[in-house]
C-alpha cells in the first residue's frame, strides 16, 4: 500500500477493528449460561452491529457510489459484499433475540458467539480488501484533497452520539502519531 497517500479508511477501520476484537473477547469471557453476566457483552455486540451498519451505509453513499463511474465492476463486487455483510448482521441479530428467549442459555450463547466470529471474520477481510484493493483505485482517480472531502462528508453525516462513540474507539485503536494528526481526538 502506498503510505504516502491518504488512506480514507484508516481511522474508522482501526476503531471498528478495535471494537470487534474487544467485543469478541468480552463475549468469549462471559459465562454464557448467566444472562446477567452476559448482558454487557451482548450490549456491546448490539453496539458493534449498529456502528457497522452505519459504516456500511456511509461507505456506500460517500465512497462507493462516487467511485462507481471509475470502477463499476469493482464497486459492484464491494456492494455485493455488503449484501453478504447484511445477511451476517441479520443472523447476528437473530442470535441475540434467540439468546434472550432461550431456555438453554449456554447453547444459545455459543451460537451467538459463533455468529459474532463469522461476522467479525468477514468484516476484517472486507476492510482489508477495501484498503488493499479499493484504495489504489481511489488514489488513481482522486487527489488526497478529494478523498479528505469524502471523509469530511461522512463525518458531517454521522449523528453526534454515534460520532462520540466512534471517537472513543478511535482513541483506543489509533497509534500515537495518528492520534496527534486528529485534532478532534486531542484532550481538551
Amino acid at each position: 500500500m502506498n503510505t504516502a497517500r491518504l488512506n480514507p479508511f484508516n481511522e474508522i477501520h482501526k476503531a471498528l477493528r478495535t471494537l470487534m476484537f474487544d467485543t469478541v473477547l468480552k463475549l468469549q469471557r462471559s459465562n454464557l449460561a448467566d444472562p446477567a453476566e452476559t448482558r454487557p457483552a451482548i450490549a456491546q455486540v448490539e453496539l458493534l452491529v449498529e456502528l457497522m451498519d452505519g459504516h456500511a451505509h456511509h461507505e456506500d453513499e460517500f465512497v462507493l457510489h462516487p467511485a462507481e463511474e471509475i470502477a463499476p465492476g469493482l464497486i459492484h463486487e464491494f456492494e455485493s459484499e455488503h449484501v453478504t455483510d447484511m445477511a451476517l448482521t441479520n443472523d447476528l441479530r437473530q442470535r441475540i433475540a434467540d439468546y434472550h428467549k432461550a431456555e438453554d442459555k449456554e447453547y444459545s450463547g455459543r451460537q451467538l458467539y459463533y455468529a459474532l466470529n463469522a461476522f467479525v471474520a468477514f468484516n476484517l477481510n472486507h476492510m482489508n480488501k477495501e484498503e488493499q484493493v479499493l484504495n489504489p483505485v481511489l488514489w488513481s482517480n482522486y487527489s488526497d484533497e478529494q478523498l479528505l472531502e469524502m471523509v469530511g462528508r461522512i463525518k458531517q453525516s454521522v449523528p453526534p452520539e454515534e460520532m462520540r462513540i466512534t471517537l472513543e474507539w478511535m482513541r483506543k485503536g489509533l497509534n500515537s502519531v495518528e492520534l496527534q494528526r486528529l485534532p478532534v481526538l486531542q484532550p481538551a
